[in-house]
């Protein structure tokens, strides 16, 4: 009996590309594929069937792409993820892999470093490229340049909290944000003491002036 491959992209166009690069490959001779461009029916897909996902996650926030992949291995513990996604800071890489990521691939992957990563994970290993392999061990040793911009946490903002710090440094109030994105002041409250929590900031000034200095405001 065939298993399944799971796939995710946002365009139906690219889903159709990775099928046949898949098919060209000869995976369609042991899997069978289920795909969808709705990130909310990837759940619904999974099941025990499911050997492995591929997942693009380019237009989702990080926090939502770490939730889906928690939802997923919910439904199956055992199934096998790869990412695809642009080029994450190298916690965000690190923490999918603490969540039970197989792979995460940024968009210099071509399709020959695709399928040598598909084939390692299917046969139940970790796949790194050299040049995440070289960001995690400068990270584990310390090794990264001090004047780096840490923007890894700064990718765990949803996009809610990226309006609200927004409107923090345009220097409104609480009640002015509420109003402009129609939520409660007990939201937008919420919402800053979230922002300044994941950004590790004590008070309204050291959170704007690490959104200017790391460039998050116009």
């Amino acid at each position: 009996m065939k298993t399944e491959i799971i796939l995710f992209d946002n365009h139906f166009l690219y889903l159709q590309a990775l099928c046949c690069l898949l098919d060209k490959k000869g995976f369609d001779k042991k899997y069978n594929y289920q795909y969808t461009v709705n990130p909310d029916e990837l759940e619904n897909l999974v099941s025990e069937k499911s050997e492995m996902a591929v997942l693009n996650i380019l237009g989702l926030s990080t926090n939502d792409a770490f939730t889906l992949v928690e939802q997923l291995m919910t439904v199956n513990p055992e199934l096998k993820i790869i990412i695809l996604t642009l080029n994450p800071d190298v916690k965000v890489i690190k923490k999918f892999f603490d969540k039970g990521v197989k792979s995460v691939l940024s968009r210099d992957t071509d399709a020959a470093l695709f399928i040598t990563a598909l084939n390692e994970v299917i046969a139940g290993n970790v796949f790194i490229s050299d040049e995440t392999k070289n960001s995690l061990y400068n990270f584990i040793c310390n090794l990264e340049d001090p004047n780096e911009k840490k923007f890894g946490v700064i990718e765990e903002l949803t996009g809610r909290e990226k309006e609200v710090l927004e409107l923090i440094c345009e220097g409104l109030r609480t009640k002015d944000i509420a109003d402009k994105l129609f939520i409660s002041i007990h939201t937008v409250e919420s919402h800053r003491r979230k922002i300044m929590s994941k950004l590790d900031v004590r008070n309204s000034s050291m959170l704007v002036k690490f959104a200017v200095d790391n460039h998050l405001v116009n």
